[in-house]
């Protein structure tokens, strides 16, 4: 029975987000960046368009090492116009924020609504990274790991 009920929820709950959760008291979609706090390392990119090539890029790094954001927590959140054009990545955990948010994220990161940008964040809300371009998945995973906070969560019996 337990392997029936295990099987069931793998069906209905998309993978990415059944192994992104970081504790079970964290929203598995979180809709804000506050809702991230303390759980979630948002990956924030900034976009001029849906179909952007730089964001399309991002999304195809960030997929190819699906396993090391999971483990890490990153959730990657668009901040683009015409969210309903977006396409989502296949294996990365994502978000996309309401119309409202977006706008709250733009003026809280001072960012333009034309300009591209990427900002990873830590746990707290504070910036990691910040580029005009896409980042790879080395500087990503450098940066997170270099964390205590990290340390931590790599020393657990449970971590990957």
């Amino acid at each position: 029975m337990h392997r029936f009920l295990l099987s069931l929820v793998l069906l209905v709950v998309p993978a990415p987000m059944l192994l992104a959760q970081a504790s079970l008291s964290c929203p598995m979609r979180p809709s804000t960046l506050d809702a991230m706090r303390h759980c979630y390392r948002p990956l924030i990119i900034f976009s001029p368009s849906p179909t952007d090539a730089r964001l399309k890029r991002q999304g195809a790094i960030l997929d190819a090492a699906a396993d090391d954001m999971m483990d890490r927590f990153v959730m990657l959140t668009p901040i683009i116009p015409d969210r309903q054009r977006y396409s989502a990545p296949l294996d990365t955990p994502y978000v996309v924020p309401s119309e409202r948010e977006m706008q709250s994220i733009r003026a809280r990161f001072h960012v333009a609504r034309g300009k591209f940008e990427v900002l990873l964040l830590d746990e707290d809300g504070r910036i990691l990274v910040r580029s005009d371009r896409p980042i790879g998945i080395a500087r990503i995973n450098t940066r997170i790991d270099d964390l205590p906070q990290r340390r931590i969560e790599m020393r657990r019996k449970d971590a990957y």
